[in-house]
């Protein structure tokens, strides 16, 4: 009798759990949204601070610059996704839910904050951002893992469709999850996990149509490293930005993928390391976090990479720009 006893107790308490879960769900789904007042769209000063290593090469990579960036501005730091516009100009996102608009170089730049439901850190964890094909801009939530659509590229984000919210995110970690987007040609998402490994060591990601249709893959990871970033090549591949940053070492990576096998019905995508480098290296580092790609009409094309400071003294907004100087593929 003690047996069912503990049985029925123990279903009492996992459906109780699965209500609260529901609860939690619809509340963070039906939640309107909300901008924080204390950030309208302004001007910002940016000073860049020039660093060692240009002309250094790792792999099919060359440094052409390297840069901390800083400013008064209380709300800059937290870089943590990066995007480019045809202009020229980067649009980064930040751990506080704010975005930054700059050129890189020049003295000064614009904020704004984006529309999301609600004011605090778990609500406003903005990780990755990307452009789609049809005009908009998708920006990666962590900790209550969603991708958010606004119309047109860059700001103003005006809010367009609803929050994409999957279920099969519900097994990433709070503060691990989609920390990575890319926008395929077709309009085709990448959603990578930052610490979500299969079993086998393998990245999560999910594979989303542009109707919503999802699937899970896997992406071949780089040992010791999590997926930050990452960024469409051409239709088949994607680079993908890692990092290691424990304190005592800190590091950064970028892989190539092959989306070829998982695009014709697979499920995994191989990779393959391209650079890797550490605070004893060439190339300054940080906690890297965002990557954007630049196609020029003349020249080779050009990789940047940006640090997220996590709004410490201790840490450094790094933006890193490369060229690429030889095949990837």
């Amino acid at each position: 009798m003690r047996r069912v006893a503990i049985s029925q107790a123990g279903q009492t308490a996992g459906l109780a759990a699965l209500l609260l879960a529901a609860i939690w769900i619809l509340w963070t789904e039906l939640r309107p949204l909300a901008t924080a007042a204390n950030q309208p769209r302004h001007s910002i000063t940016i000073t860049a601070a020039p660093l060692a290593g240009a002309g250094s090469k790792i792999g099919p990579f060359r440094l052409t610059s390297a840069a901390v960036l800083t400013s008064p501005e209380t709300s800059f730091g937290g870089l943590s996704g990066l995007a480019a516009l045809p202009d020229g100009r980067l649009l980064a996102v930040t751990d506080a839910g704010d975005w930054l608009l700059f050129r890189p170089g020049a003295p000064s730049g614009e904020m704004g904050s984006i529309s999301m439901p609600g004011d605090v850190k778990s609500d406003r964890d903005a990780e990755a951002i990307a452009f789609t094909p049809d005009g908009r801009t998708l920006i990666s939530l962590e900790q209550q893992h969603r991708i958010l659509g606004f119309a047109g590229h860059g700001p103003p984000l005006t809010p367009a469709g609803e929050p994409l919210y999957r279920t099969d995110t519900m097994g990433w970690p709070p503060n691990g999850g989609g920390e990575s987007l890319a926008v395929l040609g077709d309009g085709r998402l990448i959603w990578i996990a930052e610490n979500a490994a299969t079993a086998d060591g393998a990245l999560t990601a999910l594979l989303v149509a542009p109707a919503g249709l999802t699937r899970r893959i896997m992406i071949d990871a780089v040992d010791g490293f999590a997926p930050t970033d990452a960024v469409a090549l051409d239709e088949t591949h994607l680079l993908v930005l890692h990092r290691r940053f424990t304190g005592a070492e800190t590091a950064a990576a970028i892989s190539i993928v092959d989306l070829a096998p998982v695009l014709a019905g697979g499920s995994a995508a191989p990779g393959r390391l391209l650079a890797r480098w550490g605070r004893d290296g060439e190339w300054p580092v940080d906690n890297m976090e965002g990557i954007a790609l630049v196609r020029r009409k003349t020249g080779p094309p050009i990789v940047y990479l940006v640090s997220d400071d996590n709004f410490s003294a201790a840490q450094r907004t790094l933006l890193l720009q490369l060229e690429i100087i030889a095949p990837l593929r």
